[in-house]
């Protein structure tokens, strides 16, 4: 019996893309660990997906490896299928990677400054994706990288094109590398924690931005973020990631009022606000750490941190249900939540 991904489109159109038991797995000096295990989720076009969690859950590794851009090795594909337009990232050839690289698929990393060259400046590097992914000619890449940059909300974009990343404010540098990934239209853009070391004021600009393009595109959105704020405001499903595991999935009103697994619950009432501080004045948190990969627990492994855990839940690995990992979900919606 062929098992149905956990977390199909419930607000998109035809899916963008379908993920099915995507496995991670690393070497290490300890042999090979696995980081990321059965992970299901999809994007459907005009729809935008928050992969939400700790540090240290697998949110980047599940998001690179769509693409094929862990090295490998120290990285392997340990299994599952990333169906895009029916093609499998995962098995295609190095030439057809690159092309979905270049034109079906953009991706905005985390730190913009890492992302751009520094020695050329912004349009020449929008400029070349055209050039190599788009068939544009010189003078024609240059012409629509500047519209590129004016579209994204950056002033007098042909002087800008010119300038080196170093000559930018972050807010700009991230607006670049938006640029760049929208180039050739995707039909997906898996944006990696684009709004990190940004003011309030940029970052509500990047996400009106990412969602104006997303709607006008019919793009499917993939955003990997900590920021529940955002979430709350922008996207239209949430999948919960926890020790490389999906842990609960489905829409932003369901999980955000009505969060069934006790991790779930526990990093909204984490967010300022949410919950009154204790006694001492202190903020409520969800105590202990995510687990290193190569000590996740034999059961269920958010067990040794969660308040609801019985003996049920250490004796072996729990299985995702009706969108949740968990043998003792919570019934009742939550009393306060962003």
């Amino acid at each position: 019996m062929t098992r149905a991904p956990a977390s199909l489109p419930v607000t998109g159109g035809v899916p963008r893309l379908v993920v099915e038991g995507l496995g991670v797995a690393f070497d290490t000096p300890r042999g090979r660990v696995q980081v990321v295990e059965g992970v299901d989720l999809s994007v459907g076009a005009g729809e935008a997906v928050a992969l939400v969690g700790e540090s240290g859950c697998g949110k980047s590794v599940t998001a690179k490896a769509l693409l094929r851009l862990l090295p490998m090795p120290p990285a392997h594909i340990t299994g599952g299928r990333a169906l895009l337009s029916g093609e499998d990232l995962l098995t295609l050839p190095p030439d057809a990677l690159r092309r979905a690289r270049g034109r079906a698929v953009g991706f905005v990393f985390q730190d913009p400054m890492s992302a751009l060259n520094p020695v050329y400046p912004v349009g020449e590097q929008i400029a070349e994706r055209l050039r190599l992914h788009g068939g544009l000619g010189r003078r024609a890449a240059r012409e629509r990288a500047a519209q590129l940059l004016e579209q994204v909300g950056i002033p007098s974009a042909t002087e800008r094109a010119r300038a080196y990343p170093h000559q930018l404010s972050g807010g700009m540098r991230q607006r670049v590398v938006i640029a760049i990934a929208l180039a050739c239209d995707p039909t997906l853009l898996i944006a990696d924690e684009p709004t990190t070391a940004l003011d309030v004021t940029i970052q509500a600009q990047l996400m009106a931005l990412l969602a104006e393009e997303r709607r006008a595109r019919d793009m499917g959105l993939l955003l990997i973020t900590h920021d529940l704020g955002l979430v709350a405001q922008w996207v239209d499903r949430v999948v919960v990631m926890y020790a490389g595991q999906v842990i609960e999935s489905g829409s932003v009103d369901s999980i955000f009022h009505h969060p069934r697994h006790p991790y779930t619950r526990g990093l909204l009432q984490a967010v300022p606000g949410a919950t009154p501080p204790g006694p001492d004045g202190r903020l409520w948190s969800i105590p202990g750490a995510v687990p290193t990969p190569d000590a996740f627990p034999a059961g269920c492994r958010f067990g040794p941190r969660c308040p609801r855990a019985q003996d049920d839940c250490r004796a072996a690995p729990v299985v995702l249900v009706d969108g949740v990992r968990c043998l003792h979900p919570h019934t009742r919606p939550i009393e306060a939540a962003p």
